[in-house]
């Protein structure tokens, strides 16, 4: 993962994270329906079919410099997961959210936009917040808080037709989860509600699930910037675990921080996100 926070240009992210040069698509002669999908430096990334439609590293984030002018935000990190496979470039608008500034309880916006060179992950965008105190990266709440366009030959078309179409409905969608974080503020929870959530969300009978339950809770009471006093503690209690207790291992081709990116941008993580709004707004 690379900070891009300085470039100014989609040239700069490119030059950044070492993919300034075009891919390309070569055939294999031993398996004529394939054909192999090296980067810029000539090495190998990929084996796909040979229709599949590769989209060029500028020109996925392109699109993404249009949503970085529309929004008012900045680049913000960029690079590669999955040995190369993936792609991701993120957006970043600091300090949109103040819940307390005494305690330093600011949020930013987040967009991250993602895309693999070998189909196993769809052009994917997805809006997300970050609690500045602890660093807790979270879905934003949103009926769609994800967009995926497959990769075919309408996918440009459809990326740009998304960009051109959805910008007001991202800001209408971080606007409505402002409002819904500071109504969680107000809401008083007991120990007892809490814990009633916690062990909706994490469920299990093994003495780890029982610990996952009882680290939560104690985030919730104790974390960084948690009170245990409203819903938006527990909120921040689920996440942090999330983001800080959670265990994650490496594999062959990702580290522990790229599988902890993948989790809470694309996977089970920013899954029970949308649980935990919902559970939590029902406390209201």
């Amino acid at each position: 993962m690379n900070n891009v926070s300085e470039c100014e240009s989609v040239s700069e992210v490119l030059e950044t994270i070492g993919a300034e040069q075009d891919y390309s698509l070569r055939p294999i002669s031993e398996f004529p329906t394939y054909r192999g999908v090296f980067d810029g430096n000539d090495n190998p990334v990929a084996i796909v079919n040979k229709t599949y439609p590769l989209m060029q590293p500028a020109k996925a984030f392109n699109y993404v410099d249009s949503l970085r002018e529309g929004l008012d935000m900045t680049f913000d990190t960029a690079g590669f997961t999955k040995g190369g496979r993936r792609l991701f470039l993120s957006l970043r608008k600091k300090n949109a959210l103040v819940i307390d500034p005494k305690v330093g309880d600011t949020m930013d916006e987040v967009v991250y936009f993602w895309t693999s060179f070998d189909g196993s992950l769809q052009h994917t965008i997805n809006k997300m917040l970050e609690r500045l105190v602890c660093t807790n990266g979270m879905v934003a709440k949103d009926s769609q808080s994800v967009v995926k366009v497959k990769h075919s030959s309408q996918m440009e078309d459809k990326l740009q037709g998304y960009v051109d179409t959805q910008m007001e409905e991202i800001k209408s969608a971080y606007a409505e989860t402002k409002q819904i974080i500071y109504s969680l503020a107000e809401t008083p929870v007991t120990p007892t509600d809490a814990k009633e959530v916690i062990n909706r969300l994490f469920k299990g009978e093994s003495k780890r699930a029982e610990n996952i339950r009882d680290e939560v809770y104690n985030r919730f009471s104790k974390g960084m910037g948690n009170r245990g006093e409203t819903a938006w503690d527990l909120v921040n209690g689920i996440t942090e675990y999330q983001n800080h207790g959670k265990a994650h291992r490496s594999s062959e081709t990702s580290s522990i921080a790229e599988n902890r990116l993948t989790s809470l941008t694309l996977g089970s993580d920013a899954t029970l996100m949308n649980k935990v709004w919902n559970e939590c707004m029902a406390l209201n």
